[in-house]
C-alpha cells in the first residue's frame, strides 16, 4: 500500500515550534514520526506565511525533506484539494493526515491503523477512545476526491470552514453511510477526559510538556495506551490554564428567575435594578488590565461578561466587548434575559466586532445566550416573576406576554447581526418540562429565529442551597473530576475569585486586582488537585455541576 504523510501546519500560534521536548519541538517530533512511516512516498506540509520559516528551519535541522504547500489561510475544501493533488502526484493510494503540532504520535498505533485500513479495504480509518494527538487519520485517495466533490455541492458549508482537528470527519458525516469506515479502539475509553495533546494552544503545549516531563521522570512508556493511562491519573496534566473566565461585570439584573439564588435566598436579594452605580461596575480601566492578564496567562480563552449579572444594562457594553476583542485569541460570551436587547445595543456590539481583528481561537467573536426558558408566556411568567420597567420600578410579569415577547424578539434581533452565534436557552425544571419538546422543535428548525441553534441547560441547586427542581437526573454513574475546577475562573465585580461559581456566597481564593490572575489560579491548585484525585470538599460533595462543561 503506497502512502504519503500530509501534515497540517496552518495554525496561527508559535507553540508547535518551541523546543521543549528534550530540545525538540512538537513539529520536529511530528516530522520524525512522519519520516518513520514504512514505504512512505513522501511528506507534505501545509503551511502559511507565518509558519513556513519555522517549518523550513526545523526540517533542515532534522535533515528531512518535505514538500511545502503554502496558502495565506486554509479552509477545509482547500486542504482536501491539496491532499488530492499530493496523492495524485506521488501515486499514493493512501494519505496519513495529522496536525503537525503533535509530539506524541504513536508509530505502533499508526501501523495498526494502516493494517486495518488495508485488511478491511476501508476508505477512512481512525483511532477511537484515545485522547486527541496520538494517531493520524488514514484516508483513501479516492475518498478524498469524493469529499472534495461533496464540498463543491451539499457540503459546501463544511468546506468553507477553517481547518480544525475534526474537519475531515465532519465532512464525512454529511454522507456518512456512503463510506467504509474502520476504527482501532483503545483498551479504555478516554474521551470523557477531553484531552488534546497538541501544541497549537498554550493550554495544549502546557499539557504536552507536563506529560512529557512527568513521563520521563516516572519511566512511562511513550505509547498511546501508557500515556493515556498516566494522564488520567495526573491532575497537573489535566488542569493547565483557564479556558473560561466568567466575569461579574456589574451587579444588576433586569428580571428575576426562580432558578437564580439571588432571588430565592433572603441574604442575597436586592439586585433587581436598571440603575448603574459606579461602585457596582468594574471600571473599563480595571477591566482592560484584567483582560490583558487573561490573554497573557491563557492566550486562548472565552471571557463571559454575565456572572451573576445581565450586562446589557451597561450603556458602554460595547467598550468592554472591544477591550476583549483587541486580543485575537479571546472571545466574548454574553448571557441575557433579552428584555433590554435593542437594535442599537446589538449594533454597537457588532460595530466593536467589525473593528476588531479576526479570531485565532476558532470561536465566534461574540456568542449570545438568551434565557427564554419557556414556549408559552404563561410558563415564562412562572419562571421569571418580576422585571424592571423602563421607569426603573419593579413589577410582576403578570401573564408574561410582554416580557416573553421581548425575550423571543431579542433572539431575532441578535441573530440578524450575529448569525449562528445566538442561542435561546431553556433551563430545564419540573415547572417547564412539559414545554421542552415544543421549545426544542421550534428553535432546532433551521428556519427558526436562531437558525437552528439552542441550549438545553440543566437545573442547578447550588450544592443544595436551593430546592432540587431537576426534572431528570443526568449525573454519571461514576463521578468524574469537575470540569469547572479544571477549566473555569469566576471573577466577581470587586475582583475577588470564589473557588467556583457555585460558591456565590464565599470561599474566596484571592483577588485578581491585587494578586493577579496567575497567583489566584495557582493558589487554587492544591484544592483542585485534591478534588481531581477524588478527595472532595464538603460543598463539592453536594454539587452536581461537576459533569457539566463550558469551554
Amino acid at each position: 500500500m503506497k502512502s504519503i504523510v500530509f501534515l497540517y501546519a496552518g495554525f496561527s500560534t508559535p507553540f508547535a515550534f518551541d523546543s521543549v521536548f528534550s530540545s525538540r519541538s512538537a513539529f520536529e517530533r511530528s516530522a520524525v514520526w512522519a519520516s518513520g512511516i514504512k514505504d512512505s512516498l513522501g511528506i507534505f506540509v501545509a503551511v502559511t506565511p507565518f509558519t513556513e520559516p519555522s517549518v523550513k528551519n526545523q526540517l533542515n535541522e532534522l535533515g528531512l525533506k518535505a514538500s511545502l504547500i503554502k496558502k495565506d489561510s486554509w479552509n477545509v475544501a482547500e486542504l482536501v484539494q491539496e491532499m488530492v493533488k499530493a496523492s495524485g502526484q506521488s501515486g499514493a493510494s493512501t494519505v496519513l493526515y495529522s496536525f503537525a503540532d503533535r509530539p506524541f504520535l504513536d508509530s505502533a498505533l499508526t501501523s495498526a491503523l494502516l493494517d486495518d485500513h488495508e485488511k478491511y479495504c476501508a476508505e477512512y480509518t481512525f483511532a477511537d477512545g484515545y485522547p486527541e494527538g496520538f494517531a493520524p487519520e488514514v484516508i483513501h485517495s479516492g475518498t478524498l476526491k469524493i469529499l472534495s466533490g461533496l464540498m463543491a455541492g451539499n457540503a459546501a458549508a463544511e468546506g468553507a470552514k477553517k481547518v480544525k482537528e475534526d474537519s475531515i470527519f465532519s465532512v464525512i458525516k454529511t454522507d456518512i453511510n456512503s463510506f467504509e469506515i474502520e476504527t482501532v479502539l483503545s483498551q479504555k475509553d478516554y474521551r470523557m477526559l477531553r484531552l488534546d495533546f497538541s501544541c497549537s494552544t498554550l493550554a495544549g503545549k502546557t499539557a504536552c510538556t507536563r506529560l512529557y516531563e512527568l513521563s520521563l521522570d516516572n519511566k512511562i512508556a511513550f505509547t498511546a495506551e501508557s500515556l493515556s493511562e498516566f494522564a488520567e491519573k495526573t491532575p497537573s496534566i489535566q488542569r493547565t490554564v483557564p479556558a473560561f473566565y466568567n466575569v461579574q461585570l456589574c451587579k444588576n439584573y433586569t428580571a428575576s428567575s426562580i432558578y437564580n439564588p439571588f432571588f430565592k435566598l433572603p441574604s442575597l436579594r436586592d439586585k433587581l435594578s436598571l440603575s448603574i452605580k459606579p461602585a457596582s461596575v468594574i471600571s473599563l480601566e480595571q477591566f482592560k488590565a484584567m483582560v490583558s492578564q487573561m490573554a497573557s496567562f491563557s492566550r486562548s480563552a472565552v471571557v463571559g461578561l454575565s456572572a451573576w449579572c445581565d450586562p446589557v444594562v451597561l450603556p458602554n457594553l460595547s467598550d468592554y466587548v472591544k477591550a476583549v476583542l483587541e486580543h485575537p485569541s479571546l472571545s466574548v460570551l454574553i448571557e441575557t434575559d433579552g428584555l433590554y436587547v435593542s437594535e442599537a445595543l446589538a449594533s454597537s456590539v457588532a460595530s466593536a466586532v467589525s473593528q476588531s481583528p479576526a479570531r485565532t481561537n476558532g470561536m465566534d467573536a461574540v456568542t449570545w445566550i438568551v434565557s427564554v426558558d419557556a414556549f408559552t408566556s404563561a410558563t415564562y411568567s412562572k419562571m421569571h416573576q418580576e422585571y424592571c420597567t423602563e421607569s426603573g420600578t419593579v413589577e410582576s410579569t403578570g401573564d408574561g406576554s410582554h416580557c416573553f415577547d421581548k425575550a423571543r424578539q431579542a433572539v431575532s434581533v441578535l441573530q440578524g447581526l450575529f448569525p449562528g452565534a445566538v442561542y435561546p436557552q431553556f433551563l430545564r425544571m419540573k415547572l417547564n418540562e412539559n414545554e421542552l419538546e415544543a421549545f426544542y422543535r421550534y428553535y432546532h428548525d433551521k428556519a427558526s429565529p436562531s437558525g437552528g441553534k439552542l441550549i438545553i441547560q440543566k437545573y442547578d441547586h447550588f450544592c443544595k442551597a436551593m430546592p432540587d427542581e431537576k426534572s431528570a437526573d443526568l449525573s454519571p454513574l461514576l463521578r468524574n473530576p469537575c470540569w469547572h475546577i479544571k477549566r473555569d475562573m469566576t471573577i466577581l465585580q470587586d475582583g475577588s475569585v470564589p473557588f467556583c461559581r457555585e460558591c456565590f456566597d464565599g470561599n474566596i481564593m484571592g483577588n485578581v486586582f491585587s494578586d493577579g490572575i496567575k497567583a489566584v489560579w495557582d493558589k487554587m491548585t492544591p484544592v483542585a488537585e485534591k478534588e481531581m484525585s477524588g478527595i472532595h470538599e464538603k460543598r463539592c460533595e453536594d454539587c452536581d455541576e461537576y459533569y457539566t462543561f463550558n469551554f
